[in-house]
């Protein structure tokens, strides 16, 4: 992977400090050509190991004996043209990137590019006036909330939450100085992180509606020195994914934590769990775009997705339809649903110009997705439309 490819990655989404580890993003590349190259020989059995058919932490809970739609080598055909883009329209036509989108596919917030960036919030594709708190970038929107970040020269963060007409800073961990909100439900309830004063120093935290900061649990993996974590999305339930320790993570409702996948068994592997939706899970797991299914408190994963960069399963939704994020060079983004009967198209989402995009965000209909599109130099937010 070079540098320019690092760049693209980086337009797409923020990462806990430590988290864009320029070797690791190496190294995860060269496990998905290998993985890649078994696939292509009809290795199914060893792609099955890399990626993760189904592994939980201790207490152990029984689990699906097989996977449906275990990686095989059918070639998942596109649907072009079935995603219409429209770039959302920006002060002074000043560049920047989408960041989040609310269920119902109306509000997009995200980050006009500069030093320091600036916030953004969109609705109806109409830009919206932030009250003068609301700096940084925008992390979430669901209904009538807004959250999000700024950041300073140093890389620290302290994020902020805008609801009932205030703009409240979030509280802080003692120990640990910045603060980085990632997702907000239904409810209210916040999740992201908190950093301390080294660059990999990161915990899971939710912020409660009243303002109240919690630290998730952090269960013991085959990486005893790292002790990073973050919470990147929240069901309206309260279950939560992330990482911890680099490796994909959920909590449910209970505060308990499950690792997923085989990256819990695999000390080389990496992952992240980018999203939840319904009984969805998706995100990367060692190089892998990866949909895993939850299943009355079990885990087995479900890793057909095609080949999108390596953001992987970067979002979706509660019946099964999967974001690819792209990588914005030579793997585009797309839209697909579930593959429980066997290989659907992908929707690939290019700019208006067929300019290659990079993709975060989808409505609760799947017919709405929020990302960016890559025009030589210039990051332009866009939203696309989807029949």
């Amino acid at each position: 992977m070079d540098e320019a490819e690092l760049k693209g990655l980086m337009l797409a989404v923020e990462v806990p400090p430590g988290g864009a580890d320029v070797q690791q993003a190496m190294d995860t590349g060269r496990r998905r050509n290998r993985g890649r190259a078994l696939l292509a020989a009809g290795a199914g059995v060893a792609v099955v190991a890399a990626v993760g058919a189904f592994v939980a932490t201790a207490p152990m809970r029984a689990g699906p004996q097989h996977t449906a739609g275990q990686p095989d080598t059918v070639v998942t055909p596109q649907a072009k043209g079935r995603c219409v883009p429209t770039l959302l329209e920006t002060p002074g036509g000043a560049t920047g990137r989408v960041t989040a989108l609310d269920p119902g596919g109306t509000m997009a917030g995200g980050q006009l590019n500069g030093n320091p960036p600036t916030a953004i919030l969109w609705k109806d594709g109409k830009v919206v006036d932030l009250p003068a708190a609301a700096t940084g970038t925008i992390a979430d929107v669901v209904g009538d909330t807004v959250v999000g970040y700024s950041t300073n020269e140093e890389g620290g963060s302290s994020g902020w939450v805008w609801r009932d007409g205030k703009v409240t800073t979030l509280a802080k961990v003692k120990g640990y100085p910045g603060t980085h909100p990632q997702a907000v439900n239904a409810k209210g309830v916040i999740a992201g992180w908190v950093q301390g004063t080294a660059p990999d120093d990161t915990v899971a935290v939710t912020w409660s509606p009243d303002g109240t900061v919690h630290q998730l649990p952090r269960p013991s993996t085959r990486r005893p020195d790292d002790h990073s974590s973050a919470a990147r999305d929240i069901a309206d339930d309260g279950t939560i994914v992330g990482e911890a320790a680099g490796l994909p993570m959920l909590w449910w409702p209970d505060g308990s934590p499950e690792g997923l996948g085989a990256a819990w068994e695999n000390e080389g592997t990496r992952g992240i769990a980018w999203a939840i939706a319904g009984r969805y899970v998706y995100g990367v797991a060692d190089g892998f775009e990866t949909r895993w299914v939850l299943n009355e408190r079990s885990l087995f994963s479900v890793a057909t997705l095609p080949d999108a960069g390596e953001l992987g399963a970067r979002a979706g939704t509660a019946d099964g339809t999967a974001l690819l994020a792209g990588d914005g060079l030579q793997k585009p983004a797309g839209r697909i649903g579930l593959d429980d009967k066997g290989p659907v198209p992908v929707d690939e989402l290019p700019g208006p110009h067929g300019e290659m995009a990079i993709a975060v965000a989808i409505s609760a209909d799947g017919n709405t997705i929020a990302g960016t599109v890559l025009d030589g130099d210039r990051s332009r937010p866009a939203i696309w439309r989807c029949h």
